[in-house]
């Protein structure tokens, strides 16, 4: 059952963190950048394999992710001269969750 904002102190906090929710949104606005939160939040993934998911080149998946660390939605580390990423905790995963089950359960309505 979705979360209804049922008060006005409520819809004052959303409100106040709307342009936070925007630069959020933005960063994800773009089917490479779902995509690689999508793979990410199934766990750490390196650079080559993302690249091979999106269908993009190394290169430009490199960029989708810089944009996506400039707004705090993803983490890395260096193992060597592989950087692997990780989905960070927080607002962006918990909508690349909710969109994951939605469109599972449209797919599976036949929708």
């Amino acid at each position: 059952m979705p979360l209804k904002l049922e008060t006005a102190g409520a819809l004052d906090i959303v409100s106040s963190r709307a342009a936070e929710a925007a630069s959020t949104l933005k960063a994800m606005a773009s089917e490479t950048r779902l995509i690689i939160l999508c793979a990410l939040s199934t766990g750490e993934l390196p650079v080559n394999r993302l690249a091979d998911l999106t269908g993009q080149s190394q290169s430009a998946v490199s960029q989708h992710l810089s944009k996506l660390r400039a707004a705090d939605l993803v983490d890395s580390r260096r193992d060597g001269k592989t950087i692997y990423y990780r989905a960070r905790a927080g607002v962006a995963s918990d909508l690349i969750d909710t969109l994951c089950q939605h469109y599972a359960r449209t797919d599976a309505a036949g929708n």
